[in-house]
């Protein structure tokens, strides 16, 4: 399991949740709020893309931000 938290001072949940669901078959994502954060969970990820999930979700997401 990978865990990323995005600072809400800089990421919106529209963007967390818009990169959860362009990345929803590769894995299964559940989003927590949490005081100051959007702490993402990514478990079942499919195997081909283990080692770089975590960077390219949050540059996704990051992404949407602009």
């Amino acid at each position: 399991m990978e865990v990323i938290k995005f600072n809400k001072k800089i990421y919106t949940l529209k963007a967390v949740k818009k990169a959860v669901e362009e990345f929803k078959n590769l894995a299964n994502f559940t989003i927590k709020e949490l005081d100051g954060y959007f702490e993402v969970k990514i478990d079942k990820i499919d195997q081909e893309v283990k080692d770089v999930i975590k960077d390219e979700f949050a540059n996704y997401a990051l992404g949407l931000m602009s």
